[in-house]
């Protein structure tokens, strides 16, 4: 039987539910934490998990929990786990620490401890990693109340960094966070999408790999290729789920600036993308699908507007806002819009009927994810005066 792991995918704060749903689609049983979602599963689920992935930014193995108070208890424990099991002597190892409310309080020393057990259980000291390195054994040692957790970071990179986004635009978006609003606005593959503020293109790219079936992580290494972990049958079968039966649906991205768009369509023919886009350098009073009755009949706006703080003051956005909520509604009931917003109040100028998804981290900044259908708020209608006044 395979060995199975307790796991820990991690991800940007209030996007938990949305990850939580990704896990149980590939048949794990998730258990939302702050911060991420756990589960169990072998080394085949943990490779699903970092190729399919969207709303994740690690997927962390646990290898070990236990006491500890003293440098040298931490060496001995640490060394009786199995690291042959997980290591490969050959790659690059990176240990960090973190500790809070513990006697190991000195990260440095705790995470050369770690180093030593694992060079002692291997019979050979890897090679340190350095910026630049390919392929890098992350373990992370976590102290909290006198307790060590060890835990493994599935790949060498990031989830979030898709591979595909090398040329930048003002102010660009995470892909994961991207991805989130995407699930989050209730588009479904097959309708129409529009981002009229695309800026790299990352809401549009997003959107583009979930309509044709394709995975985040298809341009990243495979999931613990670097670990003695890895199975090639299982990855096999892993970049071999089966993809959404719809077709493609039209996909618009526009933005004003020339650099933008020629942007954003270098990054979609990296993503493999290209053709399931059509981008439109216009600003968002000319974009085609915002005239009377140009759009398909259903679909979403998903866009991440400028903020005010990043790109311009926000008291010059209150036209843009009023025009984004002007031109939206023409869409109709049948249109869902999500809108990452960092000023709520200024996003509530749109007029539009919307409600907060959720609220997380971008740029350093609180952003929240504004989401409804294209309808205007209904106006407050003023009391009609008593007849005996």
């Amino acid at each position: 039987m395979a060995a199975s792991f307790e796991l820990f995918a991690a991800c940007q704060p209030g996007l938990e539910f949305l990850l939580s749903r990704e896990l149980q689609a590939l048949g794990a049983e998730p258990r939302s934490l702050p911060g991420g979602v756990a589960f169990q599963g072998d080394a085949a689920l943990v490779m699903r998990a970092g190729l399919w992935l969207g709303t994740a930014s690690h997927v962390m193995l646990r290898l070990g929990q236990f006491p500890c108070r003293a440098l040298g208890e931490l060496q001995r424990k640490a060394a009786q786990l199995p690291w042959r099991t997980w290591l490969r002597g050959s790659v690059p190892l990176d240990v960090r620490a973190t500790t809070k409310a513990s006697r190991i309080y000195h990260t440095d020393a705790a995470a050369e401890r770690v180093g030593n057990a694992i060079a002692e259980a291997l019979g050979t000291v890897p090679p340190v990693a350095r910026p630049g390195d390919e392929q890098v054994a992350r373990v992370h040692v976590r102290f909290r109340d006198d307790v060590c957790t060890l835990s493994l970071d599935s790949t060498g990179t990031p989830l979030h960094r898709r591979g595909y986004r090398l040329e930048g635009a003002k102010a660009p978006l995470r892909e994961d966070l991207a991805h989130a609003l995407v699930l989050a606005s209730g588009w479904q593959p097959g309708t129409a999408l529009l981002d009229p503020f695309c800026g790299s293109g990352t809401i549009a790219i997003e959107a583009a790999g979930l309509a044709l079936g394709l995975a985040p992580g298809r341009l990243r290494p495979a999931p613990l290729q670097h670990l003695a972990l890895f199975d090639q049958t299982a990855w096999r079968a892993a970049q071999a789920l089966p993809a959404p039966t719809t077709a493609p649906a039209p996909i618009h991205a526009g933005d004003r600036d020339a650099g933008a768009i020629a942007a954003a369509r270098a990054n979609a023919e990296r993503a493999g993308v290209a053709d399931a886009i059509e981008f439109h350098e216009v600003a968002i009073a000319a974009q085609p699908w915002l005239q009377p009755g140009a759009a398909p009949e259903r679909g979403a706006l998903v866009t991440n507007p400028p903020f005010g703080l990043r790109v311009q003051k926000g008291d010059r956005l209150l036209p843009l806002y009023q025009t984004l909520g002007h031109r939206a509604a023409r869409l109709g009931a049948s249109w869902r819009v999500a809108i990452l917003a960092h000023d709520v109040r200024l996003a509530r100028r749109t007029g539009l009927m919307l409600q907060a998804a959720f609220t997380t981290r971008h740029g350093g900044l609180a952003v929240t994810a504004l989401c409804g259908t294209a309808e205007a708020r209904p106006a407050r209608q003023t009391p009609a005066p008593d007849a005996g006044e």
